[in-house]
């Protein structure tokens, strides 16, 4: 074999090597190029769900601000020489509460899901609460503490529950199980709230000294307590 041709076949074993090179480059820049594609929209994607969580979310609290304002709105006419506030005003309670109620379920019914609905759920509770309703009251609470534990407003909806069941005839059973959480090493609200339960539920029941007992405790073992003033206030007419 020649030079020459020793040099050819070098040649073309370059040129092949080459050219399978080149292949699988074309080959990976295509792969690469399909990721990258496949990663924009993914990216896109998630984008999307977030500006539509995020949009809806916006939309919810809007809505729900829009309630909360129906809900709080005065009710009669301005008093005479003064600037009606700008706002809804109603004629009497009931129009007022009908109102909000319908603007609280609408939030619930288009934005399902949002912290807006959740916070509707209570405001209905309220309203419910407020009519006398205790099973429609009972039925929002609970599903806000089953549904929401770790909510801000979780220990709010607690205690409302358990203010609905002491009105309901069940200070019995709503004594038993606060006496249960004050022993817990995490109870489900904090000790003075646990106490100003117990201290309403033996005041239910008639049990005056019980009661007194547990307006002490408050008392001393939390001074700075929103339940303080009311609880020094009952020890000092005992």
């Amino acid at each position: 074999m020649d030079r020459q041709h020793r040099h050819d076949l070098k040649h073309d074993k370059f040129v092949d090597e080459i050219g399978v090179l080149s292949s699988k480059a074309r080959a990976n820049q295509r792969l690469l190029l399909t990721l990258a594609g496949a990663a924009i929209a993914l990216a896109a994607i998630i984008y999307g769900i977030y500006f539509f969580r995020s949009n809806r979310e916006a939309n919810a609290q809007q809505a729900l601000a829009t309630a909360i304002e129906t809900f709080d709105a005065p009710i009669g006419d301005a008093p005479a020489g003064q600037t009606a506030p700008t706002g809804p005003r109603f004629k009497t309670e009931p129009e007022r509460t009908a109102a909000a109620e319908k603007q609280f379920r609408a939030v619930q019914a288009q934005f399902s899901g949002t912290d807006a609905a959740d916070i509707a759920g209570l405001y209905l509770a309220r309203i419910a609460m407020n009519r006398g309703d205790v099973a429609m009251a009972r039925r929002e609470l609970q599903e806000f503490v089953d549904d929401h534990e770790d909510h801000i407003l979780v220990g709010t909806a607690r205690y409302s529950l358990f203010q609905l069941r002491l009105e309901n005839g069940e200070a019995a059973q709503v004594a038993t199980e606060v006496q249960q959480e004050l022993n817990e090493a995490e109870p489900v609200l904090p000790g003075d709230a646990l106490l100003a339960l117990l201290a309403q539920a033996y005041e239910v029941q008639g049990n005056r000294e019980k009661s007194l007992e547990a307006y002490r405790r408050i008392a001393t073992e939390f001074p700075e307590s929103p339940y303080a003033i009311d609880a020094q206030r009952r020890i000092g007419t005992a």
